[in-house]
Parts: C-alpha cells; structure tokens; sequence
C-alpha cells in the first residue's frame, strides 16, 4: 500500500533529522581529532532528506525551488566533509589551509550559483522543479557538474580508508574498512535514482544515507573511534618501536600495533578482555597493567624467540575527568638484560680473579721469596730449582685464570660440530703422553667448537694427571707430543700414546648428551661434589682450575655437568641437556 505524498514527506523529514542526531558527539567534543569533518558530513547527510520532506509536505513554487536548493547542495557539503575526514584519517593530520580553503570555495559556488538561480536559472529550472507533487526535478548541466565532482570527492575518500584498512591491524583496521563501507548504500541508492533503474517516482538516496550513517555510528561511536584511539595513531602508534595495547574502560582490548601482535595473542580480537590478550603474561602483571595499580612493570615470557623481557608501563587516557581507557606500551628489554647478566657474570669473574692474587698466589709467592732467600745465604743451586717449579706453577696459574675468564662468557651462537673431530683436536694440543683415546661412535651436537675442545682437554689432562699416578701424584712417562700416534680415532680405532701403561679415554654419547669416561683410579663419591669447585685439587701440582673451567664451559653452553664412576671403575663427567644432532658433520 502506497504512503502518499504525506507520508513519503514525513518519511523524508523523519530520516533527516534521525541522522542529524548522529551529530551530537562530535558537538559535544569539538576537540577531538576529526569532529569537525564528521560533524559536516552528517549535516550534509541529514540535509538531503529533510530539504525533500519540507518541498513535499510544504508544497508551492518558493518550497519545491528551496527543496531542490537544499537537494543540490546536500551532497556537495556531505562529499567536502567525507573528504577531509578521510584524510584526517589516513594522514593522521589536518589538510593544508589551501586545500580546505578550495573545498569551502566549491560549496560557496554552489550557494552562490542557487541562491542567484531566479537570476540565470544556471542551477535548475524553477518551473521544472515546481510540480503538483512537489517532486519535479532538473537535472541540467550544473547538476551533472555537481554530480560528477561529488562523485571523485567520495571515491577518493573512500580510497584513502580502504588503504588505511589495508595497512592498519586490530581495531583501526575494523574501523577503517567499516568506514570505507559505509558510503556503499548510500551509492546504490543514489545510483538506482539518478538511472531510473527502479521506477518508484521518489529519491531513494535519503533511505540509502539511513544505512551509510547506521554503519558510520557503528564504526565511530560503538568503538569508540573518536575516544579511545585517536585518527593520528598511524604516524606515532604504528611508527613506534615497542609494543602497544589500548584497553577501553571496561578493560578489554580497543587496539595494538603490529609490534604487539609479534608476542601476544591477537587470536582473541579486538574486544576480547585483557586476561585473553596477555595469556602468556604472568596473572599479577596482567592485573597491574589493566587496574593501573602500578605503573611501571617488568616480567619475562617465553615466545618462538626464546625467552623476551618486557618492561611496560600502564597509563589512564581520560577525558573531561571521564575514564576512556589505558594506553599500555611494553618496550622489549631482553638485550638489556643479557648485557646486565654478562657484566654480572664479568664481575664474578673479576671477584674470583681478585680471590685469587690474594690468596691462591701467595703460596707460590712465599715459596720463591723464601727459596730465594736461602739460595743467597747459603749459595746452593738447588734452591732455585725450587723458584723455578714455583714459578711454573704460577705461570699455571695464570693461565687458567685467563681460561677461566674466556669461559665464562655466554655461547649465543652455537654450531654444528663433530664430536670425534674436536675430541681428536683436544688429544693432540694437550700434553697427555699417558692418555690413549676412543671414540665410540661420531656424533653432531650444537656448541662453540673451541670452547668444547677446551672442555675436552681439561677432561683428558685431567685424566693424565690423576688417572694412573705414583704416590705422589706425579705422572710418568712425560715425552715430546710429535712422539704420539696418529691413528685416526673413526670406527672406535685409538689414539695411542707413545707406550707404557696408558690411562685410556673413551668419549661417547649418552641419553641426553655425551661424557668423558677414564679407566684410572676414579673419584671416591664423597669427593665428587667438589671437584668443579675452584681450586679444588688432589694433585700436587695442580691449580684447581682445570674441572672449574670444564664446568663453566658447560654451564655456558646450558649444559649440566656431573661427575660418576666410568664403565671401567675410572671417572665419568657427563654432560647432559646437549643437543645432540642425528647427521654428523660433513
């Protein structure tokens, strides 16, 4: 059933002013970014309608031309603010003064040219307008002019939001492409009118407007667009090198950048509450962040990178003492971190090297004082051989300390090694004669090859000072390394020394790892926690540095080390969390 001209008019003015009702929060916060565009795009909408409505139900020759006035001007001034409030949006700053200047110029034509129409009748036709029905229309060369420039004003707007939808993420995303959507009905509407695609006698456009702004008050208001995330946001958000979340008042996620979407969830969206944003966030660091109940917070959580240290803060954005919601930026720390634990670990270092000179090297010191001393009172010879083993023993010293120092430092970048071809590395620069050694079977593993060399040839000299000694601990057989056999180690063939009774070394793998097994004496369990202390030795001559190095090599390289009784009643020190690899190195 047909409404009638009435109600066709009231359905018009009805329309009108439900969406100029859309317009008063940008009224009531003139201050933020964009109100104004909006604020002028609404108004142009609203215009359209209403300016249809008073032509019908007022009716007359000075109605219908005012009507068609309004009807002509409507979507230029709804074309200008679509268009700077685009590119508000996609610039993230205000348009050129010139370039506003020009769009206020195009609309202060168009006003001109209507309201000098009765003069030249450029604009519209006043007896084309003036029907019965009050529904006539002109749609002369001006309105064509119009048309199309409106018409390049809006596909360039809807542009510049469809790019923004493109490179945005989270909730600038969503409402981007809604905005950018939303002049779709109102196209179709205005398209099917103006091709008399459906012969209905009334201008559709103004229903279409009722679904652009429906679509326009979902994307800016329910959102919260124009609260909580401010159309700037691409250049500082976007630009920023640290991650950040935007919660609205009830604590859920309004926003995040690219960098947040690397560590937390954003399968959970936009909307979701915080707990399900940050659900590898420890809980106390979550509620801290959201309450704002501390401002600055530091956790750890673990990501495909491994372990990351975040230090975020938590602050309120308020407006006209209302509380919107929180801007939360989590600046990724890890590497500060690692420095701060490497130069914890260099003043350790530093700590047991001034342990050390004052205490492990006075013994030597006194010894080559008072051997010295006897030497010139009594002019024996012998004493000095007693400064010269001091000295040697010093000289030890010295360099384990220099090992010890090397060792400590962190492996961040460890390679695929062989095993078989370190180990037979480490046999031949140590000065080992007595020791022989196996290689049960190759294996690959992840570490730094010189620091793992160095671990195995503090096992193997271990194993030739302690493996098969006299009384007192003194190891036989010292002679040149160019004496050693060459016999490669592949297929459990043996390194072998230059003869005599031999401490034989078999380095094999084991579940998690690989250990160093010796056939010698072995270490009595009640001693066994100790070795890997500094300066713990049983040797006469030792510096006690040697199994300390092998487990601070460990340790760097996240090793566990521990020490057990061998297959053949020697020492065992297995290392275990190694990575070991199923391809040896080629």
């Amino acid at each position: 059933m047909s409404l009638g001209l009435p109600g066709v008019g009231v359905a018009y003015l009805g329309t009108g002013l439900g969406i100029l009702a859309f317009a008063y929060k940008p009224f009531v916060r003139p201050d933020t970014p964009g109100s104004k565009a909006f604020a002028v795009t609404v108004f142009g909408c609203a215009l359209w309608p209403i300016s249809l409505g008073l032509g019908i139900l007022v009716g007359g020759e000075t109605a219908s031309a005012l009507a068609w006035s309004g009807r002509l001007v409507a979507p230029t001034v709804l074309s200008v603010g679509w268009f700077v409030l685009a590119l508000r949006i996609g610039n993230g700053r205000t348009p050129p003064r010139w370039l506003v200047g020009a769009l206020a110029g195009y609309v202060a034509v168009e006003v001109l040219l209507l309201t000098t129409n009765p003069v030249h009748s450029f604009a519209f036709d006043p007896a084309a307008v003036t029907t019965s029905d009050g529904m006539g229309s002109d749609r002369n060369g001006w309105f064509w002019i119009q048309a199309a420039a409106n018409y390049a004003l809006m596909t360039t707007a809807t542009s510049l939001l469809v790019v923004e939808a493109i490179r945005s993420v989270g909730l600038r995303r969503r409402q981007s492409a809604l905005l950018a959507g939303a002049v779709v009905p109102a196209a179709i509407a205005n398209v099917v009118t103006i091709g008399d695609i459906v012969s209905i006698g009334h201008d559709l456009t103004p229903f279409g407007l009722v679904g652009s702004a429906a679509i326009m008050s979902i994307a800016l208001y329910r959102a919260e667009f124009l609260d909580v995330v401010p159309i700037a946001r691409q250049t500082a958000l976007e630009e920023l090198p640290h991650a950040v979340v935007i919660l609205d008042g009830d604590g859920r996620v309004a926003d995040y950048n690219e960098v947040a979407s690397r560590y937390f969830d954003v399968g959970a969206g936009v909307g979701a509450p915080a707990r399900e944003f940050f659900t590898n966030v420890p809980g106390e660091a979550v509620t801290a962040l959201e309450t704002g109940t501390a401002g600055h917070v530091q956790f750890a959580l673990r990501t495909g990178d491994g372990e990351r240290h975040f230090d975020c803060t938590s602050s309120s954005v308020d407006r006209r003492d209302e509380h919107t919601g929180r801007v939360i930026v989590l600046r990724d720390v890890t590497e500060r971190i690692r420095r701060e634990r490497q130069l914890l670990e260099q003043n350790e270092t530093l700590s047991e090297f001034a342990d050390v000179v004052s205490h492990d090297i006075q013994g030597p010191l006194m010894e080559i004082r008072g051997s010295a001393n006897r030497a010139v009172r009594t002019g024996e010879t012998a004493y000095v051989e007693d400064v010269l083993d001091a000295a040697d023993r010093m000289d030890h010293l010295v360099d384990g300390l220099l090992d010890l120092a090397r060792t400590g430092r962190r492996i961040e970048d460890p390679s695929r090694v062989s095993l078989e071809a370190v180990a037979e590395g480490a046999w031949r620069s140590v000065w080992a004669p007595d020791v022989d050694l196996r290689v049960d079977g190759d294996a690959t593993v992840e570490a730094d090859p010189d620091r793992l060399q160095q671990l195995l040839e503090n096992c193997i000299r271990n194993a030739a000072e302690h493996g098969r000694t006299d009384d007192v601990g003194v190891v036989r057989n010292r002679e040149p390394v160019g004496s050693r056999a060459t016999t490669p180690v592949a297929g459990g063939e043996v390194l072998v020394g230059p003869g005599g009774e031999s401490t034989s070394v078999t380095i094999r793998t084991i579940p998690g790892g690989f250990a160093v097994d010796d056939d010698g004496t072995g270490i009595p369990p009640e001693r066994r926690d100790r070795v890997f202390d500094r300066g713990y030795t049983s040797a006469e001559n030792g510096t006690g540095l040697g199994l300390a190095i092998v487990d601070q090599i460990a340790t760097a390289h996240g090793w566990s080390a521990r020490v057990e009784e061998s297959p053949d009643g020697g020492a065992r020190f297995a290392f275990t969390n190694v990575t070991v690899l199923e391809e040896p190195t080629e």
